[in-house]
């Protein structure tokens, strides 16, 4: 049996923007050729939630920070995709599929109307977990993929 895990939520924060992860939904359990073999999806498996006092700007990125196991041999990052399920309230984003790395890779690129931010205080994007096919390549044993997640402005 194989089993990943991904590290609970975390939030980070200066005098003006806040970026909070709630992780609900993120260990797989992989215990039979099926579940090897095919892609694994945990839907909402988490949320991110920003806001910004200062700009109507910004990008938020998403990286695999570390990877450890039980059995000494590491999964790749690029096992681990993200795929935004919505968005609260409705601004443009991006709905593709993104294949996580040890960089940054950019989730979302949001731009606001100058008045947003006097009307919402967050917005909050809900992301399935996407599981690529581990195959027969790694040990039975746990894993554990710890996922970063930044937001910058210009």
């Amino acid at each position: 049996m194989l089993c990943l895990f991904l590290v609970p939520a975390v939030s980070g924060q200066n005098k003006n923007n806040n970026l909070v992860v709630n992780s609900y939904n993120t260990s797989f359990t992989l215990s039979n050729a099926t579940a090897l073999e095919t892609q694994q999806v945990k839907s909402n498996a988490f949320q991110v939630m920003v806001s910004s006092k200062n700009n109507n700007k910004f990008s938020v990125y998403g990286k695999v920070s570390s990877s450890t196991s039980s059995t000494g041999t590491n999964l790749p990052p690029s096992v681990l995709s993200v795929k935004l399920n919505s968005v609260t309230p409705s601004v443009i984003v991006n709905y593709n599929t993104i294949t996580l790395s040890y960089s940054d890779q950019l989730l979302q690129q949001v731009q606001t109307s100058g008045s947003f931010w006097n009307t919402y205080s967050s917005i909050n994007f809900d992301y399935d977990l996407l599981l690529a096919p581990v195959g027969y390549d790694y040990p039975p044993g746990n894993y554990l993929l710890t996922l970063l997640f930044t937001m910058t402005q210009p």
